[in-house]
């Protein structure tokens, strides 16, 4: 890996906060009630150059359905996800984010626009 490369992604990292404020407000402007966590090594405080953010996304049940991924990364690309930012996007129904560990909740105040953490 050059060191360009891990400068840069490691920049994507710091901004995790920022990307899941986004994130979770694409996510809750589709699915108004939306639950919001970053999960996984980034919400651990053990990514390495090699992690992505993982952000989990909780909807009512009845609500989960097929695209609803894609529209929420859509509608934060939109709003200001860069379209290279390493997010993976999980999304589940309520109940199901107790297979997930460790879940930090998204919050977020609205300031020009964006979510901001």
């Amino acid at each position: 890996m050059s060191q360009s490369w891990v400068r840069f992604h490691f920049e994507h990292l710091r901004r995790w906060r920022e990307y899941a404020c986004i994130v979770a407000k694409a996510a809750r402007m589709i699915v108004p009630g939306a639950r919001v966590y970053v999960t996984g090594s980034v919400a651990a405080g053990t990514y390495t150059v090699l992690s992505d953010i993982d952000i989990l996304v909780v909807v009512p049940k009845g609500l989960l359905r097929r695209g609803l991924s894609r529209d929420i990364m859509v509608k934060a690309m939109d709003i200001g996800l860069p379209w290279d930012a390493p997010v993976e996007l999980h999304v589940v129904e309520e109940g199901e984010e107790k297979h997930y560990t460790p879940l930090v909740p998204v919050e977020c105040q609205e300031e020009s626009g964006q979510g901001q953490c």
